[in-house]
């Protein structure tokens, strides 16, 4: 089923045209793309697909591989955090409240703790805590898809559902299209990156995960986030479906936009390359004129 629905997918965000964003290099330079995990087939499809469409060349860096990891970070266009596995409960529990801090111990039993787990929550807790607040990296854009959504919230202080259908009595959300929807600011005069990518506020997105924010914790003590914002919603208000660095270009989704269909998937990854776009060419301009190919 899952590979029916991808292939659908697949096929239609083909099929769709694409004008979300505008962004020139010289043909011989390539956008830099640094996953924190291993970005597959389907992750470089569709971010190679949209880059065709505009002339750009990615080249994937699995940044876990590099030998200098500062030197590497310094050298990247944008920063994808892919989906996978949970995330241990242990990397936000000292900052959330003593009720919740116990309740999440007597209740690991929901975590599926894993291998892949194990060996990516330290290097991309380290990874995204460093991008919030190096200044050198504030201009190289980050996108978290479903666990790297996770990511970006727990390297906040933010806790997660340890488990939806235990927890809020629906249904974990395993090979599923969820109807998101994008929620206004209080102040009418501004808007957050997902209204400016989604004027149509609502669309349907493919959902892979049975954790996200603790949504209700979230909201009660939003003054001790103050660097995030929480933009769109499925599932009545119950999921989160979005967060923005209010500090950086970075934003987190809980659904799969690789997986997805094109007004999904579209805005997101195509302001992703722009971003990285831009990144790519702003370093052009610092580069000293001798080493500038002609």
């Amino acid at each position: 089923m899952q590979k029916c629905l991808l292939l659908i997918s697949l096929l239609f965000s083909i099929s769709l045209p694409f004008d979300v964003f505008s962004c020139e290099l010289p043909k011989e330079e390539k956008i830099r793309i640094g996953c924190s995990y291993d970005c597959h087939f389907i992750y470089r499809f569709r971010l190679n697909l949209l880059a065709l469409k505009k002339g750009y060349s990615l080249e994937f860096v699995d940044l876990r591989n590099e030998r200098n990891f500062n030197k590497s970070l310094n050298e990247i266009d944008g920063i994808l955090l892919p989906g996978g596995a949970d995330i241990h409960p242990l990397y936000y529990l000292d900052s959330v409240s003593s009720e919740l801090r116990e309740y999440t111990k007597n209740h690991l039993h929901l975590v599926k703790f894993s291998k892949e787990g194990r060996e990516r929550d330290p290097f991309e807790y380290l990874l995204v805590k460093k991008y919030s607040e190096d200044e050198s990296l504030k201009n190289v854009p980050m996108l978290g898809i479903c666990r790297g959504m996770q990511m970006m919230a727990v390297a906040q202080g933010i806790p997660l559902y340890l488990d939806i259908k235990s927890e809020l009595g629906i249904r974990n959300r395993y090979n599923r299209f969820d109807q998101i929807e994008v929620t206004s600011l209080p102040d009418s005069t501004s808007h957050s990156l997902m209204q400016t990518l989604y004027p149509k506020d609502s669309f349907k997105g493919f959902k892979l995960h049975h954790q996200g924010i603790r949504v209700p914790y979230y909201n009660q003590h939003s003054s001790d986030f103050p660097l995030t914002r929480v933009s769109a919603y499925s599932n009545d208000g119950k999921i989160a479906e979005s967060i923005e660095y209010l500090h950086r270009p970075a934003i987190g989704v809980q659904f799969h936009p690789e997986r997805s269909f094109s007004e999904a998937s579209d805005p997101i990854l195509g302001w992703f390359l722009k971003k990285s776009c831009e990144k790519k060419y702003s370093s052009l301009l610092l580069r000293p004129m001798n080493s500038v190919k002609e």
